[in-house]
Order: C-alpha cells, then sequence, then structure tokens
C-alpha cells in the first residue's frame, strides 16, 4: 500500500510540476514579448523622422500606379503625430494626410485633405479599414504601432530573409480603441530587435489576409531604417512597395507643421 501510495503521490507531483512549468513559461514568455518590444522601442524612437517615399501599386492585372510622397513624423508610437503630403501624379499633388496619437485606449486623429475640396475630411472609425489613397494600406496601416494597445505573446523564433527572428503575436486589448484586425504577428530581427514583417489577420481569418514586409536595412546616422516597404494584400491579389530616401532623423520641425491648418496649406509642406 505503501508503495501505491507511494507511486500515486509521485505521479500527482509530476503532473503538478508540469503544469506549473507550463505555466510559469507561458507567463515568461508573455513577459518577455513585452521586454522585447519595449527594449526594441527603447533602441529605435528617434525625436522625429522625414523622407521622401516613392510609392508603386501593382494589381492582380499587372496594372501599375506610381505616386510620391513626403512624409514627416514627430514623436514615436504612442506620441507620434505623422504628416504626408502627396507630391506626384498630378491627380494626387497635394493630398495631405495627418494622424495624431491619442492616449491609450482611443484610435489615434486622422485626416485627409483632398485639393478638390480645399477642406480636410476627418477618417471615422468605420473608414478605418479603407484603402489609404489607393493603395493596399488601410488608414490603420498607417498608425505607428504601439505595443501597449496589444496582448503580446512569445511564440518562438523564425528565421525571415535570412535573418534570425522573435515571432511575437499581439491581439488587441478591448481598452486599446477599434482594431480592423484581430491579430498580427511580428518578426523581430534578433540582433538589433527591428520589426522585418508583420502577418495581418482580420476578423475570420485563418489565413493572414495582408502581410508587410520591411527589407533593405540600413543605418543613417546611428539608426536602422527598413528603406524599402511591402504591403501585399493576398485577398486582392495586389501590392503596394514603398521605397523611401532622403532619410533624415532628429532634425527638429517647425511648429504648426501637425495641425489642421497646416494641412489645409495645398501644396504645403
Amino acid at each position: 500500500m505503501s508503495i501505491k501510495r507511494s507511486c500515486g503521490n509521485n505521479a500527482i507531483g509530476i503532473v503538478t510540476a508540469a503544469l506549473l512549468s507550463a505555466l510559469c513559461a507561458a507567463m515568461a514568455w508573455g513577459a518577455d514579448a513585452r521586454a522585447l518590444l519595449k527594449e526594441s522601442e527603447n533602441r529605435h524612437r528617434t525625436k522625429t523622422q522625414q523622407y521622401a517615399g516613392n510609392l508603386t501599386v501593382v494589381n492582380k492585372d499587372g496594372k501599375v500606379r506610381k505616386k510620391g510622397w513626403k512624409s514627416f513624423r514627430q514623436g514615436y508610437a504612442g506620441d507620434a503625430r505623422n504628416l504626408i503630403r502627396f507630391t506626384d501624379p498630378p491627380e494626387v499633388k497635394g493630398v495631405g494626410f495627418l494622424s495624431i496619437s491619442r492616449s491609450a485606449g482611443q484610435n489615434p486623429d486622422q485626416w485627409l485633405y483632398l485639393p478638390s475640396m480645399k477642406r480636410e475630411r476627418r477618417i471615422a472609425t468605420q473608414d478605418r479599414d479603407a484603402s489609404f489613397v489607393g493603395t493596399d494600406f488601410n488608414y490603420e496601416d498607417m498608425e505607428e504601432f504601439d505595443h501597449e494597445k496589444y496582448k503580446v505573446a512569445l511564440q518562438g523564433e523564425q528565421t525571415v530573409e535570412g535573418y534570425a527572428c522573435y515571432v511575437i503575436a499581439a491581439t488587441p486589448r478591448e481598452s486599446g480603441g477599434q482594431s480592423v484586425y484581430e491579430k498580427k504577428i511580428l518578426y523581430l530581427r534578433k540582433d538589433i530587435l527591428y520589426l522585418l514583417r508583420e502577418d495581418l489577420y482580420q476578423k475570420g481569418d485563418r489565413q493572414p489576409s495582408k502581410l508587410f514586409t520591411l527589407s533593405d536595412l540600413q543605418n543613417v546616422d546611428g539608426h536602422w531604417a527598413a528603406k524599402k516597404w511591402e504591403m501585399t494584400n493576398i485577398n486582392k491579389e495586389s501590392k503596394t512597395t514603398v521605397v523611401l530616401k532622403e532619410i533624415v532623423f532628429d532634425k527638429p520641425q517647425p511648429a504648426g507643421r501637425f495641425t489642421l491648418q497646416n494641412l489645409n496649406r495645398e501644396g504645403g509642406d
């Protein structure tokens, strides 16, 4: 009887230890994911960033459309303010976009300026999944990623384009504002903690609807920057590629740049 009781106790002990180990591992992985994203933000945070971008959209029929824009950012992630101004072709020249982050739990304020209307249009919450000026990016894609708005968990490691990456699942918090995505899978390059890819899942998706990849990483004045972005819309079989040039970090931005008054200046900065 004592032997049986001992074996039974050992079995219970082993099962309990296994469950505790799994629970501790899960808790540690979640904590590690948050720590990794915080460290990534700390490493790559800059006061400002600006660049010129050449944008190419290719639809499923092979039709190509090209656009150019200038982008300006002040702040980073959860406190970012962004202004984009299209420079060409003529039919989109002067179109402007302004995004201003709000406190946790709220979506950013976003406006689109159309020269033909001579005024800005506020982007409503229900329009966050709409195409951004005919590209494969939607308005939510134009936000700065803020990990504080997501529950995160480390799922393991994977090689992306020859680089070892941490794989992190990010699901929107209920308190983080409304999202068109049910889940994002992030691929964070291990050596420099730089984001190389996002798999984007909309509600009900078993496979990602869109893939966002960042490549051609270069060190610009001590800061890593991906000079090529690609947003692939798997459902629509289309792709938008943005090539960045003239990248500048930490250049002071003019007072009033990130305002509705400036957004409304047709052809402005």
